[in-house]
């Protein structure tokens, strides 16, 4: 919640086609958004591979990747202000995994408001939105983190053991 009663939160089902993590370093691209410790890391990573090797991330055969989601806040907003907050909250994705909005994604992000507090200015709606992204892109960090290894396919905490 910010000073002024503004509350927003994220829901995101995550299976993006880039990393969240620097291969070189072994750091979350978005770690540093972390509030408090609460990504909950034992130790700063350590190097996997280096240098960061996209070659192979552009396979044809996989093309059924995507973030999905929702931020949700309890301002006031019309259809044209949540499309706004919409679309500054896929900055989140590019926050926290690189190479985001590829070819091979199909993200989506939406947007819902409670209608608690009224949105008054440009400037209002234009914060509202940078703080969707950041809460987004901690959601998504979020998933990352809390991600089980499936088929052979490693999570990042079993790599990085964090």
């Amino acid at each position: 919640m910010l000073e002024d009663g503004l509350r927003v939160g994220a829901v995101v089902g995550a299976n993006a086609h880039g990393r969240a993590w620097d291969p070189a370093s072994g750091e979350l691209y978005g770690r540093w958004l972390e509030l408090a410790g609460e990504f909950g890391l034992k130790h700063p990573p350590r190097p996997i591979l280096s240098p960061p090797d996209y070659s192979g991330m552009f396979s044809p055969l996989q093309v059924s990747n995507t973030v999905i989601g929702v931020v949700a806040t309890n301002a006031r907003l019309t259809k044209a202000q949540a499309q706004k907050v919409a679309m500054m909250a896929h900055d989140g994705i590019a926050r926290a995994v690189t190479p985001a909005h590829t070819m091979f994604d199909g993200d989506v992000i939406f947007a819902l408001g409670t209608g608690e507090l009224e949105v008054r200015t440009p400037a209002e709606l234009s914060r509202l939105g940078a703080v969707a992204a950041d809460v987004f892109a901690r959601a998504l960090i979020h998933g990352v983190l809390h991600a089980r290894s499936v088929e052979g396919l490693p999570c990042y905490r079993e790599v990085y053991d964090a």
